[in-house]
């Protein structure tokens, strides 16, 4: 018999697997369905072809969803950085069905200025994307050399970088109907840009300021399951 009550949909960031949010996922309650989206070519997906473009990489984590949607739960989803623009552009497609309860976004500015800035740098380079890594803090430069680590890690992160880079936004006029969480560290993405997502979102918003990087989910993710797990325990 399945005792879950709802089902928890996290879309990791550039580079990012299951793997990378395991510490989270293991604190989640035990009557939460969760499922992290495993992009193509890493993870238990490492043999299949990385995606081309930034719409294939979408389609393809709505594709995910879809095999594990259960119609009769609903649902939440939690998008960190460029999975949080993922997961926007899943909802606002209506890319699953059924009963969207809730949207945690992390470390994301909103898809509006987010694009701006994006727009700024076309086609970037190997390098420019490794830059842009490190100074989020995503990259550990004594692996750079390290032959397996440039397989499994790099070679995945390097292409999502290029799709972010990729991300156009589209102003339908359409706005994500649920309640939402804003995780952000000040030092990472102002909050005056976090707020903007609420020009995309009709619901209840609370935002909870974290860590001290772009990556704050791997010291602070004890408590962003509490968070988690007290904003969807309505639903259970």
């Amino acid at each position: 018999m399945n005792d879950k009550k709802l089902q928890l949909f996290i879309l990791p960031y550039a580079g990012g697997s299951i793997a990378s949010f395991r510490r989270l996922t293991d604190l989640i309650d035990e009557r939460i369905e969760v499922i992290p989206v495993e992009y193509a070519g890493r993870g238990v997906r490492a043999k299949e072809p990385l995606s081309s473009t930034l719409s294939e990489m979408l389609e393809d984590a709505i594709k995910y969803c879809k095999e594990y949607r259960n119609n009769s739960m609903p649902y939440a989803v939690f998008g960190y950085s460029m999975g949080t623009l993922l997961g926007y552009e899943m909802l606002v497609r209506g890319g699953l069905s059924g009963e969207l309860k809730h949207f945690f976004v992390a470390a994301e500015v909103s898809p509006q200025t987010r694009a701006l800035e994006l727009r700024q740098e076309q086609n970037p380079t190997d390098e420019i994307v490794l830059k842009r890594a490190k100074d989020l803090g995503g990259l550990d430069e004594r692996l750079l050399n390290n032959k397996r680590f440039a397989d499994i890690y790099l070679k995945p992160m390097i292409s999502d970088y290029k799709h972010f880079f990729e991300y156009r936004f589209n102003d339908t006029g359409k706005n994500i109907e649920c309640d939402a969480t804003f995780f952000y560290c000040e030092k990472d993405t102002a909050l005056e840009d976090v707020k903007k997502w609420e020009q995309l979102i009709t619901g209840e918003y609370d935002y909870h300021e974290l860590g001290e990087g772009h990556f704050f989910i791997n010291q602070e993710y004890e408590e962003i399951a509490h968070i988690v797990n007290c904003k969807l325990e309505k639903y259970l």
